[in-house]
């Protein structure tokens, strides 16, 4: 599930300082650029793949926070999913992302993209009418069992006014391929919800940009191409 190894498409991760306000984590790039994008990881937390994006969007010429939701926690004793989902399942949603806010709006963050767990705080950041540009991979609209639980997205979706870019895999077997489907027939209805479903890819799919099958690689490729252009990096 997600993105538990590092890719070897992204550059040496290259992290300037570390940051602890309102949420901790990891800054790259320069502290005066104009474009600033908070970076939120899935459930293996802000590990070397994530590192390296923020890296690479940095390139760019962003200021990028790679925020820790698990932050006091401690690390994963090993990268797999039971380990994984244990630590997640002491992460009380709806406190980190008011957190996230206050970081947001304490750091004059231009721009969110978050994965799986942090594609879920995306669709909830769009529900509380967020300024910044918004992109949310492979997020579960069905939303997300947890002691300090966020409203269900499917609940809201079709009403939510801010925009907001999704891009999900037709074959998502965590999301589930009948969830994103559903996804679908909301966005065809709420032109604020910009929706790309890349039929062929899986769960975790912007690791297929070291991928040897050209689908998938072209696929992962065009979906860092559309959220970098979201965020206005390009």
């Amino acid at each position: 599930m997600c993105h538990g190894a590092a890719s070897a498409w992204f550059p040496t991760p290259d992290p300037r300082e570390n940051f602890s306000t309102a949420m901790e984590g990891l800054a790259f790039g320069e502290p005066d650029a104009v474009r600033r994008i908070v970076l939120i990881p899935d459930i293996y937390g802000p590990n070397a793949f994530y590192q390296g994006l923020a890296t690479h969007l940095s390139g760019r010429g962003a200021r990028v926070y790679l925020v820790n939701p698990f932050a006091g926690l401690g690390e994963l004793p090993e990268a797999s999913r039971e380990a994984a989902f244990a630590r997640r399942h002491k992460v009380r949603d709806r406190q980190c992302v008011d957190s996230l806010e206050r970081f947001c709006a304490e750091q004059d963050i231009t721009g969110v993209v978050g994965f799986c767990l942090g594609g879920s705080y995306v669709f909830e950041l769009a529900r509380r009418g967020a300024s910044q540009d918004l992109v949310g991979f492979y997020g579960f609209p069905q939303g997300m069992e947890n002691a300090d639980p966020l409203q269900r997205p499917f609940d809201y979706l079709p009403a939510t006014t801010t925009p907001q870019l999704c891009l999900m895999p037709g074959q998502d077997q965590s999301v589930g391929v009948d969830n994103v489907a559903r996804l679908a027939k909301i966005a065809a209805t709420n032109p604020t919800i910009d929706l790309s479903v890349y039929a062929e890819s899986g769960h975790g799919f912007l690791a297929d940009l070291d991928s040897d099958d050209a689908t998938l690689r072209g696929n992962a490729e065009q979906a860092l191409a559309r959220c970098e252009q979201a965020l206005g990096l390009i």
